[in-house]
């Protein structure tokens, strides 16, 4: 699909498969190099630097493009697939987020918000996949408050809230409100944010900054903004902060 570097399985000799016993597009079995994923969807999890990754793919505009053939290049008809992701099980879970490391929130926004509409119902099979130990679940509960946390950093990358009001009871005590201003079906766009009464001008937040509580707030509407295309980007671990 025009994309190069990809995840590459090696035999027990050291040898990499040949291109005749591999695909990018193909795994998750048993006997298989990649187990419940593939190399396409495996390739995006460097979750601690992303901004190495981004380069070794060409680049900013070249890694959103290589995101957005993810999400609608079509090859499987099944309940849960959104073009090759599949949201049906967790080495996908963080994809959507991604687009926040090229400052294109907007589009985060947009997927986000499709998956939360569409592949989520109330009833008995309203869950894309197993919930194991709650997983499936906390990755709506998350994203309908407006952000998803890049597990094993302290970074939380904001998404698109559904709820207009949340408040959080933390376990020392203090309460996490989180305001959705003009929030509707259409307003899935951020406009603007502030967390306690100060701008917030980028697309993520650290644990330290809610973690004794506070309001977090958002403007909403029904176009993506200047917000979402600008601001520093999520931290990586190749970057010194």
């Amino acid at each position: 699909m025009g994309f190069s570097g990809f995840a590459w399985p090696r035999n027990e000799e050291g040898k990499y498969w040949d291109k005749e016993h591999f695909s990018t597009l193909k795994g998750g079995n048993w006997g298989e190099p990649t187990y419940e994923t593939f190399s396409f969807e495996l390739s995006f999890y460097v979750p601690h630097d992303m901004k190495s990754l981004i380069q070794k793919c060409g680049g900013e505009d070249i890694f959103t493009q290589r995101l957005d053939t993810f999400f609608t290049h079509k090859i499987w008809d099944q309940r849960y697939h959104i073009g090759l992701f599949q949201i049906a099980n967790e080495p996908g879970f963080l994809i959507p987020s991604l687009y926040n490391y090229v400052n294109r929130q907007d589009k985060t926004a947009e997927i986000v918000r499709y998956i939360l509409k569409n592949r989520y119902k109330t009833t008995r099979d309203g869950i894309p996949g197993n919930d194991d130990s709650g997983s499936m679940s906390a990755w709506y509960i998350f994203h309908s408050i407006g952000f998803y946390p890049n597990a094993g950093q302290d970074t939380y990358l904001i998404s698109s809230p559904v709820f207009n009001t949340v408040t959080i009871h933390l376990e020392n005590g203090k309460t996490l409100k989180v305001i959705a201003k003009k929030n509707n079906d259409k307003n899935i766009y951020i406009q603007s944010a502030t967390l306690n009464g100060k701008p917030l001008n980028k697309n993520w937040f650290r644990h330290k900054d809610i973690c004794e509580g506070g309001i977090l707030e958002f403007v909403m509407g029904p176009k993506p903004s200047k917000w979402s295309k600008e601001g520093e980007l999520p931290p990586s671990m190749s970057e010194k902060r």
